[in-house]
């Protein structure tokens, strides 16, 4: 035999073990479709079933997916493709990442469609681990795009431009680390127009087109000691402004939350250690000085010195003559160059939330600089 033909020998032999290897360690398709339909139908009667399924290597395609709960809401989702899934001892299987683009949930009330979705480190768990409430991570990250929501009780749909969740959870299902991103929600100014007095009051600021509003809520939580923190959660409206809240609580036990107990009970032996909340103008504030020098029949600067003259005795009910001059030089000053303001919550030592009630009952007037409340414009 030539050099030559050796070689083609061996490289077809190669490659017939190769696609040999391949069809042996191919994912059974409906094994993994039939795992999924299995997890779908393990709770609150749900039927679920699949038109076909086909594998290449270990990724697996099911199309004609469609689950009915027993209220008639339908989920249906043309095509899932499983990326390297991988069966699972317990049952249910593994996926490196799976999408599920252009679904729609329909049922007499809502209609919800979207145009992608996708996962990333999927385990889709048993009907047994299911029923049992196993702690199971369903995925790292979920993302949705294209989102559009009807409601019967909406007059017009409510489009998302894309939704992301990651997450990730200890041993005992508390989520360790979350982070929430929701952008483009865009609010149609048919939402308001229900209501005669709020679009009168929204047409004179200016927003008639409606809204578009960014969420993002990111925190983590360690399991010893409960300690919650909350990164960051920001509400970022176009046009009108970007409130940002972070802080760091303790003793508030979130296991006890999931497993359905009273959040009064859960979070009685709470602290907080730190708190802010910080608020960027992004025109708002503009829009309401001049609708109010419109009513008065003035300028804007007049609206500004009549409020920034005001605040001093608007504060006084506080009781803390010290907390208050703070807060109306502050206040003044955001008036004055509305760009932004901010509160601060920095007490030296965590402060029981049961403190916080009490002092707010007796002494009201101590708070400000129990929990070392500064407030602080335009920094």
């Amino acid at each position: 035999m030539s050099l030559k033909l050796s070689s083609l020998a061996l490289g077809g032999a190669a490659l017939c073990f190769a696609l040999g290897a391949t069809q042996a360690f191919a994912a059974d398709a409906t094994a993994i479709a039939d795992a999924l339909v299995a997890a779908m139908q393990s709770g609150d009667n749900t039927t679920a079933k699949y038109e076909g399924a086909t594998a290449i290597g270990d990724d697996v395609t099911v199309t004609g997916f469609t689950a009915t709960n027993p209220n008639g809401g339908v989920i249906t989702i043309p095509t899932i493709t499983i990326a390297n899934a991988q069966p699972r001892d317990p049952g249910g299987f593994t996926a490196s990442a799976m999408t599920f683009d252009n679904g729609k949930v329909v049922d007499s009330d809502t209609n919800v469609t979207w145009q992608m979705g996708s996962l990333k480190d999927a385990t889709v768990p048993s009907p047994a681990e299911i029923k049992a409430k196993a702690h199971i991570r369903p995925f790292s990250e979920v993302t949705l795009t294209g989102l559009s929501i009807l409601g019967s009780d909406m007059p017009a749909a409510l489009d998302i431009g894309s939704l992301g969740v990651a997450i990730d959870i200890d041993d005992k299902g508390n989520p360790r680390d979350f982070d929430m991103k929701v952008a483009s929600i865009s609010i149609p100014p048919e939402v308001f127009a229900a209501d005669p007095q709020q679009k009168a009051i929204l047409d004179e600021l200016g927003y008639t087109d409606g809204f578009t509003v960014n969420l993002n809520v990111a925190g983590a939580y360690e399991t010893e000691g409960d300690v919650l923190t909350l990164r960051g959660f920001t509400l970022d409206t176009v046009d009108v402004g970007k409130l940002a809240i972070a802080g760091k609580f303790n003793g508030v036990s979130l296991g006890d939350i999931m497993q359905g107990k009273d959040p009064g009970d859960a979070g009685k032996d709470g602290a907080l250690e730190n708190l802010s909340i910080r608020f960027d103008n992004a025109g708002v504030v503009e829009r309401v000085l001049d609708m109010q020098a419109k009513m008065m029949g003035v300028q804007r600067q007049d609206v500004v010195t009549q409020f920034a003259g005001a605040l001093p005795f608007m504060l006084n009910f506080i009781g803390n003559p010290a907390f208050q001059d703070k807060v109306a030089k502050a206040g003044a000053a955001f008036l004055n160059d509305p760009k932004s303001i901010s509160i601060t919550v920095s007490p030296a030592q965590p402060v029981k939330f049961v403190e916080i009630m009490g002092t707010a009952n007796q002494a009201p007037q101590t708070l400000p600089d129990m929990l070392a409340v500064d407030v602080v414009a335009n920094n």
